[in-house]
């Protein structure tokens, strides 16, 4: 910058403080529409102010929004506060005509409409492995007519009603989506024939019986007769696999006064066995080859009940058999 010129500026010249009346032609509002001039009361014996405050438009609406949202808030407010309070009345009245039994049955209603409309139905039941026990029996235990959608059916339960059939050993359910219910049934196996009050009855080898079968029957399996011979054969029947001679030659065997067993071959000779000792009168037999004879030839009577002692006669009388060895003490069953 050159010496020579000198800079500088001021500020319009401020008023006289001797004249109040300031010069029009100083002060001149923007020409602009949107701009008001904002001018203070006038007050008696005084003039009127040429610096009057201006505030634009725009500033002056973000107040008014202001109050008007929170004018809308306090509506809405007041609005959900009737609508709540309209609700509990209807409620408090409603439940003067409905009874909770119908609320929740209605409640129950809709939901099950729901969940048919999205596909959780119970529309098909596929059953699988079963021969002996009747569908019928399976839909009843399922309980099918009061269950219509998965939410409903309970497995677990629905598992034990199946498994209570007696010819169903386990069970297994499987829900497949859509609508689609498997039940796969595995069958106990026959073991026996048990004769009780001249009736015949299929048993496993639990004992447990499986159906009436009326004579004749083509059921192939070994007979058992007597009270409780059902539940005590599978003893039994445990005992007589451990020797095959004696299994060969087995017919049937009948429950005596619920405490021990007596067992007939095929030739008539039957073995009276102690109570609880059915294992050691097998072995008995099984170990002499003149008490084995006694399976094949005329029938006798082989009575091991006693430990350490053998009693053998004829089925039909006579004199004791004399095939045993010497120090067997031989005697007539009593």
């Amino acid at each position: 910058v050159m010496q020579e010129k000198r800079f500088w500026w001021r500020a319009l010249d401020a008023l006289s403080p001797e004249d109040p009346t300031p010069d029009r032609a100083l002060y001149q509002p923007p020409n602009n529409p949107r701009v008001r001039t904002l001018q203070m009361p006038a007050q008696r014996g005084a003039t009127e102010n040429p610096f009057a405050l201006q505030i634009s438009q725009a500033d002056r609406r973000a107040p008014m929004r202001q109050r008007k949202r929170r004018a809308r808030s306090y509506l809405a407010a007041s609005l959900t506060g009737f609508v709540l309070c309209t609700s509990a009345a209807a409620a408090v009245l409603m439940s003067d005509y409905l009874e909770p039994e119908k609320i929740k049955s209605l409640a129950s209603e809709k939901a099950t409409g729901v969940l048919l409309g999205l596909g959780f139905g119970i529309d098909q039941v596929s059953l699988i492995g079963h021969h002996y026990t009747h569908d019928a029996d399976i839909f009843d235990a399922l309980d099918l007519p009061n269950v219509k959608t998965f939410a409903e059916f309970d497995a677990a339960a629905a598992l034990k009603r199946i498994e209570r059939l007696a010819w169903v050993d386990t069970a297994q359910i499987t829900r497949e989506y859509p609508g689609v219910l498997k039940v796969q049934v595995r069958e106990r196996r026959p073991a026996a024939i048990w004769k009780r009050a001249d009736k015949d009855y299929l048993i496993d080898t639990t004992g447990r019986v499986l159906a009436h079968v009326a004579a004749p029957h083509g059921w192939q399996l070994p007979r058992i007769s007597g009270e409780g011979a059902s539940t005590e054969s599978l003893m039994l029947f445990t005992a007589l696999g451990r020797y095959p001679a004696i299994e060969e030659q087995f017919e049937h065997a009948e429950r005596i006064a619920e405490r021990r067993w007596s067992v007939v071959m095929k030739n008539g000779t039957r073995l009276e066995l102690g109570a609880d000792r059915e294992d050691e009168g097998f072995a008995h037999v099984a170990s002499r080859s003149d008490l084995r004879r006694a399976l094949n030839g005329p029938a006798f009577i082989v009575d091991v009940r006693t430990p350490g002692r053998i009693a053998v006669r004829p089925l039909q009388g006579g004199k004791s058999a004399s095939a045993t060895s010497a120090p067997l003490e031989m005697g007539v069953v009593q």
